[in-house]
């Protein structure tokens, strides 16, 4: 008498299938789990770019309006620029169509460019007074509160034909009466307690010539 065959799985047939699909879950859920870090990564880049994009555009459109104004008096002859190597001010026709202060009425203004423990900051004077130069006073903007840091540059070619040029870390007005040709200027980010340096930006001044006031 012929015996019946039985059809199905062994328990260590089933151990073993029950393993491997263990297994294939594990290797999905880690695939899934760093696309989703990978897009996370991928949005903030996004938005620490375009958020770059807007500081680096708003700083060079002050720049690019710089004004070689210069003070001549008996008891004063100054360059309304000074350069730091972690502040910059300058006066710039880079002025607000729409503002209704006196800075932007005047068609020139004077700003100074920072970073403190709140962010990027930029302060705006109006030009002809005396006192730009201190750190107080004006109307003061917060640009970017992520930039804790800022370091400065300036491209000094001096006067005179076949003088090298040279970065330096300050541009003093009491020993410059000309305009640097370039400012180079780098910013730290502290995002989500991460602290990133972005790669530097270089404006070139275009203006060098004295104007007597």
């Amino acid at each position: 008498m012929k015996r019946r065959s039985h059809a199905g799985f062994t328990l260590l047939e089933i151990l073993i299938a029950m393993s491997l699909s263990i297994v294939i879950l594990v290797i999905l859920f880690a695939a899934m789990r760093l696309g989703y870090q990978s897009q996370g990564r991928g949005e903030e880049r996004e938005e620490v770019t375009q958020k770059l994009r807007i500081v680096n555009d708003r700083i060079s459109w002050l720049f690019r309006g710089v004004y070689p104004f210069t003070v001549k008096r008996p008891d004063l002859e100054k360059l309304y620029f000074e350069g730091k190597s972690d502040r910059v001010g300058f006066v710039t026709t880079s002025v607000d169509s729409y503002g209704k202060g006196p800075e932007d009425r005047a068609g020139l203004k004077w700003v100074s460019i920072y970073a403190d423990s709140e962010g990027l900051k930029i302060r705006e004077k109006v030009f002809f007074l005396e006192d730009v130069f201190d750190d107080a006073g004006g109307k003061v903007y917060l640009l970017d509160p992520e930039v804790k840091k800022i370091a400065l540059e300036y491209y000094d070619v001096p006067q005179g034909e076949g003088k090298e040029g040279e970065w330096v870390s300050e541009w003093n007005p009491d020993d410059k009466n000309y305009l640097p040709d370039a400012v180079k200027l780098k910013m730290t980010f502290v995002r989500n307690g991460k602290t990133e340096t972005v790669p530097e930006m270089i404006v070139h001044l275009n203006v060098r010539n004295r104007l007597n006031y």
